[in-house]
């Protein structure tokens, strides 16, 4: 009995001896994950279009949008870390947009005429970021990088800006994609922001003199050279209101337009069309003549601009196919690959060309 307890002892030790390594190891295995973790970065600083450095999480789950185009273009890369919406949507919009979109809280908007931005509305929705994009406010970097830090201090969440046009969409989607997560659908989105602007860029030169109605009298306008005109320039057209013939209020005199005599108008405003087509003051104008007056589709966004966004980037395509016919390409099937690919809405023939004002 006494040699098979000392036996058994013999045993015990050995095990013991045999088994140290194992939980050494196992010990180690624990420390190492625990040191990984503790030297993962949760926080990531980030440098926006005015090079302004800001601390963000690194991974965003919430994001609030300053504006239209700000909603719109994170809207098109991860809708579900929106937690909120710059204006609210309805009608056909409402239909595209997805369904837990109108259970939102509305914010209202940092900039622009009809600024009202709700900020107690923000804090409440605890966003992990606030974002605006488009053009440079405030008259200029410095100025406008001023007011975002005070809107942050405001707000205690981190703000970035992202300077967005047609020119940079492709980099746009490709590093908001990459801050959200959705590294390759930012890069898909790009992709083809880059191809409708290549597409767009090899009309003829010469540019189709154009006017933009945006009022229902027709006599308000956008001037050449800001960002509503960005995309009829980029598709081989020529604004023919320059600042110098345009009120302070944007508004031109028909007197004007007979001397100008544009080829294409085209009513951001739909309802335009109908003064226009149907008032005897504008018959003698070419574009009315010739039957080259354009209602601009504008569901769920406007293609030219109001407001000046992601939309535009199809626009480029309907508006070679209103100059340049010659160079034509199926709008109803581009239409309805475009609102797959940036709007996860899946249209028919009928949609698309409702939207088109092919119906």
């Amino acid at each position: 009995m006494k040699k098979l307890m000392a036996f058994a002892a013999i045993l015990l030790v050995a095990f013991s001896v045999m088994a140290q390594p194992v939980q050494e190891k196992a010990q180690e295995k624990v420390q190492e994950k625990a040191q990984q973790t503790a030297q993962t970065p949760t926080t990531q600083v980030f440098v926006d279009s005015l090079g302004r450095e800001v601390e963000l999480p690194v991974d965003i789950q919430k994001v609030a949008p300053s504006g239209t185009m700000a909603q719109v273009i994170v809207y098109q890369i991860a809708p579900e870390k929106l937690c909120g919406l710059a204006s609210s949507i309805s009608g056909m919009t409402k239909e595209i947009y997805l369904d837990s979109m109108a259970d939102l809280p509305v914010f209202g908007t940092l900039y622009g005429k009809k600024a009202n931005l709700n900020k107690e509305t923000v804090i409440m929705a605890a966003p992990d970021v606030f974002i605006d994009v488009g053009d440079i406010k405030k008259g200029s970097t410095e100025a406008m990088a001023a007011d975002l830090d005070k809107v942050q201090e405001e707000l205690g969440i981190p703000v970035i800006f992202f300077e967005a046009n047609l020119d940079n969409y492709h980099e746009v989607f490709v590093k908001l994609g990459a801050l959200l997560g959705y590294a390759e659908h930012g890069e898909q989105l790009g992709k083809y922001a880059e191809e409708a602007l290549q597409y767009a860029t090899t009309n003829p030169a010469e540019g189709k003199t154009v006017y933009l109605a945006v009022s229902t009298d027709g006599l308000s306008t956008y001037t050449a050279g800001s960002s509503h005109s960005q995309a009829v320039e980029k598709a081989g057209g020529k604004n023919v209101i320059t600042s110098d013939l345009a009120q302070s209020n944007g508004t031109v005199s028909l007197e004007t337009l007979y001397t100008i005599n544009p080829e294409y108008i085209l009513c951001v405003e739909p309802s335009a069309y109908d003064t226009i087509m149907n008032s005897a003051e504008w018959q003698s104008i070419d574009a009315v003549k010739n039957g080259n007056v354009y209602k601009v589709p504008n569901i769920p966004h406007g293609f030219v601009t109001g407001p000046p966004c992601t939309n535009r980037i199809l626009g480029l395509f309907w508006l070679t196919n209103v100059f340049y016919p010659e160079r034509s390409v199926d709008i109803v099937s581009k239409t309805i690959e475009f609102y797959s690919l940036f709007y996860h809405y899946e249209l028919t023939q009928e949609q698309a060309k409702a939207i088109l004002y092919m119906d």
